[in-house]
Order: structure tokens, then C-alpha cells, then sequence
């Protein structure tokens, strides 16, 4: 396991391959009627898997993050790989709400938690000159890999308006894929190193601030500043994402006769939140994080007002389409900008007290969702997203100078 990877090409693939196997947590959606027809469950108890995966996703990075520091990406990853593809695998032999929260809720949301924090923080050591657009590349491969893994769902549970689910095909579906994610995550994670400081490319970054240990952190205003910020922004990503085909059946009216489909606006969200990431990364190294971060509040807030107040097919689409841009933004912009204010020496550990507001978000989302409906949870995530933006613009974007 100590062996020495130098080239850096070969790091960006193993990264990039973990990420797109556990971006296919965000095809999520594609399993609610399945699972909930196959088993006679309610459909809420089906979507309550998806908000324990994600808050599970993020209180584990809390450790993953500090894992990291001490072992490397490489053994923290492995971890994840196959706590992600067995509990996978164990979700085929489900017979209980409670045992799919346990292997698809808290065990591949675990997985995700401890490969997540890994990439980001491996790549940007080897890009130290280009952080937003590795971050937003990263992120996006996240995002691509629900796309591709979409597809390859909806083949195995032969998704139509007609299909009768069994539980054996539910379960064949996660069994063929929990291999599938074992083979692209622990050999993903096999190709992980971080770089000789004396080979990587040298960068200095004027407007970086020092580096904060994780307890300091946790003393300054622009932490929590950032955290409820970003809780409020990611919340509307995540309750249309996790329920993108719902929401596009039984709000929108989509069918398989529509010119799109409840299950292709899943797709094409997912194409467009890799995009986001990818046009986010970008544009930070150009402009500035906390910048870009606002203006994708502000569009966000004007979408949100359209899905809610103007109930037209093709105009709710759009919206979704555009949140799914802002949400993969923020995922892409607040790993810079954690970095930005700061530092890069503790990035793992810090961000993992960042990303806490994910988990947050994902629980807010759901329990909106399961009390109202959709056009009251979509005006409640246009309120409380204006009182984000009003709060990320007081963060101070100067940076503490670095200690001398």
C-alpha cells in the first residue's frame, strides 16, 4: 500500500472514476416507485433513505477529514469503497424500511462521506494554481456519474409508466450495481497519492489567508457565516434532485407521451448540475469564489419565484434545470472558498465542518417536502434562499494575512 504514484494524469483518473461511482447516489429518485410498488411501502419511508444517505454522507466527513490528514487519500478512500459497494450490495436483501436505512442509508452514505473529502482535497495538492477548476471538475464527475448510472438504472429496473415492479429485480438492480461500484471505487482509490512537495508545481496566492486549525475555525464569524449560507442554498438543489422524477410526474404532469420525460428531466438535471460545477470552477479562478457564489444566490432565488408562481410546463423545467446549474455551483464554489478564507493546510478537516451543512440541507429539504406541498416547499425555498444570499453577503471576503 506504500507504493509512490508521480504522475499526476494517473491521480485525476482514479479520482475521477470514485467520483462518478458515487455520483450515482443523486439517481436516487429513479428507485422511489420501484422500491416503494416491489414492497408495498409508502413512498415518503422510501425517500427517507435518500435524507439519511446524505446526512450520513456528511457527519462521516467529519472523521473522513481528519482521517485523511493522518493516513492519506489512499486508505481513507479504500474505506469508503467498500463501505459504499457492500452496503450496496446488502440493499438487495432488504425486506425492511429500516435494513435499506442501514445498508443504502447509513453504509453507502458513509462510503460516499469517506471518498468525497478525498478527492477534492488530493486534487487541488496537485493543482494548486487551478483549485476552482479541479474543484469543479471533480465535483462535476460527481454529477456525471448520475448521469451515466441513470441510464444504466433505469435499464435494470426497465422504468416505464407500465413496468411491474418485483423484488427481485430491485434487488438483482443493487446487487449488479454494488459490484460495479466496488470495482470503479476501490480501484479508484488504489490510484490515489498526494504529491513530493518538492515536484509539485509552486503557487502562492496572494489573497489566500493563513491556514486555520479546525478548532479555530470553529471560533471565526465567516464559518458560520458560510454554513448557514450554504445550507440555505444547497436546499433546493437537494429536495428537487432527490425527488426530480416525483416532481416531474406528479407537479409538472410529465409522462412517457410529454415531449420529456419524468425520467429524463433525472438525466438532464444531472447534466446541467455537472455544468454548473464545471462553468463555477472556471469562473472562480477568474473572478473570485464568493462572487460567483452570490450571483448563483440570486439566480437561484429568481428560478425558485418562476417554479412557484408560474405553473407551465416548460417554464417549471427550465427552473429546475437552472437550480440544478446553482446547485452544482455551490458544491463546486464553497470547497474554494473554504480554502480561500481558510487556508490549504487543514482543507480536509475544514471542509468537512463546512459540508455539514449539506447533511443539514438534505434533512430540511425532506421534512418541507413531507409536510407541504410542492408549490408551498418551493416558496419556502425561495424565502429562506433570499435570507441566504443576505447573510453570504455580509461574509468578508478579506483574507486574514498569513502568519510570518
Amino acid at each position: 500500500m506504500k507504493y509512490k504514484i508521480t504522475n499526476k494524469w494517473i491521480v485525476v483518473a482514479g479520482a475521477l472514476t470514485s467520483q462518478m461511482a458515487i455520483g450515482a447516489l443523486y439517481a436516487w429518485s429513479l428507485f422511489n416507485e420501484p422500491i416503494a410498488k416491489a414492497y408495498g411501502w409508502s413512498e415518503p419511508a422510501v425517500v427517507t433513505t435518500y435524507a439519511i444517505s446524505l446526512v450520513s454522507f456528511a457527519l462521516t466527513m467529519l472523521f473522513a477529514g481528519r482521517l485523511h490528514l493522518k493516513k492519506g487519500p489512499r486508505f481513507t478512500s479504500l474505506i469508503g469503497g467498500i463501505l459504499y459497494s457492500s452496503g450496496i450490495i446488502l440493499s438487495s436483501f432488504i425486506t425492511s424500511p429500516a435494513m435499506l436505512y442501514l445498508t443504502y442509508g447509513v453504509m453507502a452514505g458513509a462510503g460516499v462521506g469517506f471518498i468525497y473529502v478525498c478527492q477534492l482535497s488530493t486534487l487541488v495538492k496537485w493543482f494548486p494554481s487551478k483549485k476552482g477548476a479541479i474543484t469543479g471538475i471533480a465535483t462535476a464527475f460527481f454529477a456525471i456519474g448520475a448521469i451515466i448510472f441513470k441510464s444504466v438504472i433505469t435499464s435494470l429496473l426497465n422504468i416505464t409508466d407500465d413496468t411491474i415492479y418485483t423484488e427481485a429485480v430491485v434487488s438483482s438492480t443493487f446487487l449488479t450495481l454494488g459490484i460495479i461500484y466496488a470495482i470503479m471505487t476501490i480501484g479508484g482509490a488504489l490510484l490515489l497519492d498526494v504529491p513530493d512537495e518538492d515536484k509539485v508545481e509552486k503557487h502562492v496566492d496572494p489573497n489566500e489567508g493563513r491556514s486555520f486549525e479546525t478548532m479555530e475555525l470553529l471560533r471565526t464569524p465567516n464559518f458560520y457565516k458560510l454554513v448557514f449560507s450554504d445550507l440555505l442554498a444547497l436546499m433546493p438543489g437537494l429536495l428537487i434532485i432527490g425527488l426530480a422524477k416525483t416532481i416531474g410526474s406528479k407537479y409538472i404532469g410529465l409522462t412517457d407521451s410529454t415531449f420529456i420525460t419524468a425520467a429524463a428531466l433525472v438525466a438532464y438535471l444531472a447534466f446541467f448540475n455537472a455544468g454548473g460545477r464545471l462553468a463555477s470552477g472556471r469562473l472562480a479562478d477568474k473572478f473570485g469564489p464568493l462572487k460567483v457564489y452570490r450571483m448563483m444566490y440570486l439566480i437561484t432565488i429568481i428560478s425558485l419565484a418562476f417554479l412557484s408562481f408560474i405553473q407551465v410546463p416548460a417554464v417549471a423545467i427550465v427552473a429546475i434545470l437552472i437550480i440544478g446549474v446553482c446547485y452544482g455551483s455551490f458544491l463546486s464554489l464553497v470547497p474554494t472558498i473554504t480554502g480561500k478564507l481558510f487556508g490549504p493546510k487543514n482543507f480536509s478537516a475544514n471542509y468537512s465542518f463546512v459540508f455539514q451543512a449539506y447533511g443539514a440541507a438534505a434533512l430540511l429539504g425532506i421534512f418541507i417536502k413531507n409536510n407541504v406541498e410542492y408549490d408551498v416547499a418551493f416558496i419556502i425555498a425561495m424565502i429562506t434562499a433570499i435570507a441566504g444570499l443576505l447573510v453570504a453577503m455580509t461574509i468578508k471576503d478579506k483574507f486574514i494575512p498569513k502568519e510570518k
